[in-house]
């Protein structure tokens, strides 16, 4: 059975992470543990993640046994975190070591979400209809626009472009940076609460109604957790070095507890813990009670490994290089690739959607420097 090879492509992400991999030496420390260089090359290696997160869940959903990859079924919010950290982290870093740099944030970093945006849901389109999907009277344009979301894992550039403006306002005027970073955490707070009270999206198709589901809110804090990081950089890293391997053991003793924990969640409460009129909020928040703090570990220890341990590769910097395209672009295979065995189904949604991205990417790059020589110099 084709179950019997899903274990390739653990070992084939293994391999992608640990080809060059360097350690510090005896006593010594990676002082350039979060660089833009090594941050694109870890978020390379989550968009292929998850992809497998997702193949992962298309087998699952579909009745198959996913065998040794019901692991990854729910384990994309892992990823899906590194991306927000990191996201969090490049601006506060940017706004600390460049002068003027809100000056010129909206015109650089609009740009450089929206082109992405548009020509993948472009794309997105014109491949469901090429693939025979017809769309009905009054449909079209709302898929165009990015009102609805046709493909609803392009989620993620509509979230981060809302966080992006809500850190361009709040530090723009608030000019104490503590008070700043407080007001920013307060405002996503106060969006994932808005986004868990409205539910799942039942009406469309596509679920592709902005901020309707949990995916939007469930690893949404990791975003000013990066800009706290970044604002006590210093002293956090000081505190981890001191106390390493305590640190490092408690980290990983959490973040398996807390996976346990968010199993048991996800399978007994949950998110979808609604019926009739009952919409299920207190379910919703003892999961992401739990879920949440699991992410926050993860991408916690990962930082503490990245002290001592350098990922970095050939093949970590070209996936690095078209992440954000592998990440909104990949569902178009996945939705609409015929199926005949699901190890080959995998491969080659896998290689279809890196050549797909490499070309997206190419032509963002050109459309952005139509724009003004507008480069995405962001961390995710």
């Amino acid at each position: 059975m084709a179950k019997e090879y899903f274990f390739i492509f653990y070992s084939a992400l293994a391999v992608i992470l640990l080809i060059g991999v360097r350690t510090a030496n005896r006593g010594g420390w990676r002082e350039e543990s979060l660089s833009l260089k090594s941050s694109k090359g870890l978020l390379g290696f989550c968009a292929v993640g998850i992809m497998l997160h997702h193949m992962s869940q298309t087998i699952n959903s579909s009745g198959e046994d996913a065998g040794i990859l019901l692991f990854m079924v729910d384990i994309g919010v892992c990823f899906v975190g590194m991306f927000f950290f990191f996201s969090g982290y490049g601006l506060y870093t940017s706004l600390r070591d460049k002068p003027d740099y809100l000056k010129h944030f909206l015109r650089r970093r609009l740009p450089s979400v929206l082109v992405p945006f548009y020509l993948c849901n472009f794309v997105f389109i014109l491949g469901s209809y090429l693939w025979g999907y017809r769309f009905q009277k009054g449909e079209l344009l709302p898929y165009l626009t990015g009102v609805i979301l046709m493909n609803s894992q392009m989620w993620y550039i509509v979230e981060i472009l809302v966080l992006y403006l809500l850190f361009y306002v709040v530090f723009r005027f608030v000019k104490n940076r503590d008070a700043a970073c407080l007001v920013y955490l307060a405002c996503v707070c106060g969006l994932i609460a808005f986004s868990l009270y409205l539910g799942h999206d039942t009406t469309t198709r596509t679920q592709g109604y902005w901020f309707h589901g949990e995916w939007w809110y469930n690893t949404t804090l990791l975003m000013p957790l990066g800009i706290f990081f970044a604002r006590w950089e210093p002293q956090i890293l000081k505190l981890i070095r001191k106390f390493y391997p305590m640190v490092l053991v408690l980290s990983a003793l959490m973040t398996a507890f807390l996976y346990n924990r968010t199993m048991y969640m996800l399978r007994n409460k949950g998110y979808w813990y609604e019926w009739g009129g009952y919409p299920g909020y207190k379910e919703k928040w003892q999961t992401l009670a739990v879920q949440t703090p699991f992410v926050i570990f993860v991408v916690f220890t990962v930082i503490v490994v990245l002290q001592k341990v350098e990922f970095g590769n050939k093949i970590l910097d070209f996936l690095g290089s078209i992440a954000l395209e592998l990440y909104l672009s990949h569902n178009l295979f996945l939705l609409y690739m015929p199926i005949k065995n699901r190890v080959g189904y995998m491969l080659a949604c896998y290689a279809a959607s890196i050549v797909l991205a490499t070309a997206l990417h190419w032509i963002d790059r050109k459309l952005l420097g139509l724009i003004g020589g507008i480069g995405r110099k962001q961390n995710a």
